[in-house]
């Protein structure tokens, strides 16, 4: 969080996202990154938005695989997919450290919208996953870890890998989780190693995570209360306001790049 002042009025927003990120989790079993990052990122910074959510987003993920058990079907079936996110957390991670933050934010809109638009996507033919599964495994592991390095948002290749691989939802939101925890801990590694976590910021991470856990025992209770589809309606609508306000935010260095 280099030289970005956190007044009370941006803690108190910043803790109201990830209390409604770590609802989104509960509600639908994934999906805090994809709601915290892009908003705190409107918020503070990219970088700013990823470190503050490091120490949330880890402990949600490594509740969620706890929770769900069946890690017989998940880590030992997947994890090499698990392996390659890793790998490609490094390289996003320093994409994050050493890009300008324009670049960033119009990377992190792309995968928004993918995320949004993967149903389209997964109608492409992609029958070359079952052709080529070591190939398919490496490819969709790198790539879901660059972005999860890079912009915390690993979802859009992994979930289109594991759809069209027709992996049972409980065992691909287990290994999804597995993938995801994989990539904030080599996230976490890279950035400290590179001196861009401060104690200070450290230290947010711990009220915010508490935050983030009360989220995720009222998503859980709403889940049964409110209808999956609508929250994910409501959620996709607000996604595509915030990848059109990144998009907004990062289109002046396509011009002066130009």
């Amino acid at each position: 969080m280099d030289g970005l002042t956190l007044t009370w009025p941006l803690w108190i927003a910043c803790a109201g996202v990830i209390l409604a990120a770590g609802i989104t989790q509960g509600t639908l079993g994934f999906g805090f990154p994809a709601l915290a990052t892009p908003i705190l990122a409107l918020l503070t910074d990219i970088k700013t938005a990823i470190i503050l959510n490091l120490l949330p987003n880890f402990t949600l993920n490594l509740v969620s695989i706890l929770r769900g058990g069946n890690w017989g079907e998940s880590v030992g079936k997947y994890w090499p997919v698990a392996a390659y996110v890793l790998a490609g957390s490094v390289l996003g991670t320093q994409f994050l450290i050493y890009a300008p933050q324009d670049p960033v934010r119009l990377l992190l809109a792309a995968s928004i919208i993918a995320y949004l638009y993967q149903h389209k996507l997964a109608r492409l033919d992609w029958s070359w996953l079952t052709q080529y599964p070591r190939f398919s495994a490496m490819a969709f592991g790198v790539t879901g870890g660059f972005f999860s390095g890079s912009v915390n948002q690993s979802l859009p290749p992994l979930l289109i890998y594991f759809t069209r691989l027709a992996v049972p939802v409980l065992v691909m939101t287990q290994a999804l989780n597995l993938c995801f925890l994989g990539g904030k801990t080599v996230q976490a590694i890279v950035l400290g190693l590179a001196g861009q976590i401060r104690i200070s910021s450290a230290l947010a991470n711990v009220p915010l995570t508490i935050v983030a856990l009360v989220g995720l025992y009222l998503g859980a209770h709403l889940q049964n209360r409110f209808s999956a589809q609508t929250y994910n309606r409501v959620l996709r609508w607000v996604l595509f306001g915030i990848a059109v306000l990144l998009i907004v935010q990062g289109a002046p260095w396509l011009w002066r790049s130009a």
